[in-house]
């Protein structure tokens, strides 16, 4: 990379980078300076990556190894000291301890045992969790839900990011089934991939249905991608939006789902507290959200909202202006025999008052009190293919499916959005650990040492 300047500069000190301005005329610095004579651009910017990780560490530590004694000078048109290749690969071995050293001290982990995919993540500047402390919170938890029937007290461990463990003690269950069997994941994501033969066959509940009220009506394509993304056991949800057509204010048109990041079970799903926000959503006005569920919740041969529903409910349009609780309905996606039923709900009076009440009800609801039919009833729903939808996800890497890193999940969280076609709930993005697994297994670790070496130049 060539810098142009205005003026002929002269590099009097290395460490201040002291700038001095002589007669005025066209000088090009090289941040290279002439290393790609003896080795790759590839080395070269693995080696340039080095150097600037380093400065942002230690910017003192950096100058003593660029520059161990006095007989290492710097070259008047180059930025770098002028070395030989033996003694750059020394410098980049350092500073490569140098960084590993700072995240160890920073994480209060054992610089030994990461993986030579977490060592090149955090050289390039990652922020990340480290994995090894994920896989040792998991092995821990699932050895005690081995033992739970003879506990009656679990203890969690975990470290944040200032390094602080955290020693957490319960007497539930509550959140042990988090963590599944290999064999759990691998026969569901198997099943995962006949959710769009279910698409062939919807089916929208229509009993019960008062015809005063609004009527919602959902485009085709973007329920299809939903049901297609999601899992036959675990709850998948995302907001919905859309507009109120000019020629009839009774009429609610969906044009957008929102898959924020989000961690669920089969009887509830976790979301951020923080609505989404974007430009593409301005004109738009919030109508509720949807989300699956393993199987349709029937009492008294009649199908029921469950009550973790009115209490999420209740949570949103407590915490958001924009939610009035009348005009935003619960979709409900249940995976019957080889098909869906959707069942679209709204939240009386009754149940925002009771879900005001047992919102900070510890644990759940399992045995609800108080909660009956009036805490909501059935809106008019209509599946339409004249008019598309689309869908926005979450920017980054991570995708929106926690499950599999619920480490990482928390409802403070930040998060951006963009307009993109949603991944599979078992997509590669949102369950790197499994794949890395995969890849070591059959690369072995002389693969992983040779690839280390490469990037290390």
């Amino acid at each position: 990379m060539q810098l142009p300047f205005q003026a002929a500069l002269k590099v009097e000190k290395f460490g201040d980078l002291i700038l001095r301005a002589t007669e005025p005329q066209m000088v090009l610095f090289n941040i290279y300076d002439d290393w790609l004579k003896t080795i790759s651009s590839y080395t070269a910017f693995s080696r340039l990556i080095l150097i600037l990780r380093g400065l942002h560490v230690d910017i003192d530590k950096v100058k003593m190894i660029l520059r161990p004694d006095k007989s290492v000078v710097t070259e008047p048109h180059h930025v770098w000291p002028s070395l030989t290749d033996e003694q750059w690969i020394k410098i980049e071995v350092s500073l490569k301890d140098l960084i590993l050293a700072d995240y160890g001290k920073k994480n209060n982990v054992n610089v030994s045992s990461l993986t030579q995919s977490e060592i090149r993540d955090i050289i390039l500047g990652m922020e990340i969790a480290p994995p090894s402390l994920q896989r040792e919170q998991v092995a821990e938890i699932e050895a005690q839900a081995r033992e739970q029937s003879q506990m009656t007290a679990t203890t969690t461990k975990t470290t944040n990011v200032h390094g602080d463990q955290i020693v957490v003690t319960t007497t539930t269950q509550y959140e042990s089934a988090t963590f599944k069997s290999k064999t759990d994941w691998r026969v569901r994501a198997i099943s995962a991939t006949n959710l769009h033969l279910r698409t062939k066959h919807i089916y929208v509940s229509s009993e019960d249905i008062s015809e005063d009220g609004l009527t919602f009506v959902l485009p085709k394509n973007i329920l299809s991608k939903f049901i297609t993304i999601a899992d036959l056991r675990t709850q998948v949800a995302g907001y919905l939006y859309g507009i109120t057509p000019e020629d009839n204010d009774q009429v609610r048109e969906v044009r957008c789902i929102v898959l924020v990041p989000q961690v669920g079970n089969h009887q509830s799903v976790t979301l951020p507290k923080n609505l989404p926000e974007h430009e593409m959503l301005q004109g738009m006005e919030p109508l509720g959200w949807i989300h699956t569920q393993p199987n349709e919740i029937i009492q008294n041969s009649k199908q029921v909202l469950p009550a973790p529903d009115v209490l999420m409910h209740t949570g949103i349009v407590e915490s958001s202006k924009l939610w009035q609780g009348q005009n935003e309905i619960i979709i409900t996606s249940s995976f019957t025999q080889g098909s869906c039923s959707l069942t679209a709900y709204k939240v009386t009076d009754a149940g925002l008052d009771w879900g005001r009440k047992n919102m900070n009800v510890s644990g759940g609801v399992a045995n609800a009190q108080g909660y009956t039919s009036n805490c909501y009833e059935k809106v008019q729903m209509l599946l339409s293919d004249r008019f598309q939808g689309f869908f926005m996800v979450p920017e980054g890497g991570l995708g929106w499916n926690y499950n599999f890193q619920g480490v990482k999940h928390n409802a403070s969280m930040e998060y951006t959005l963009k307009v993109d076609a949603p991944e599979r709930f078992y997509a590669e993005c949102h369950r790197p650990q499994h794949f890395l697994s995969f890849v070591q297994m059959e690369e072995g670790e002389d693969a992983e040492d040779a690839d280390l070496e490469d990037f290390l130049g």
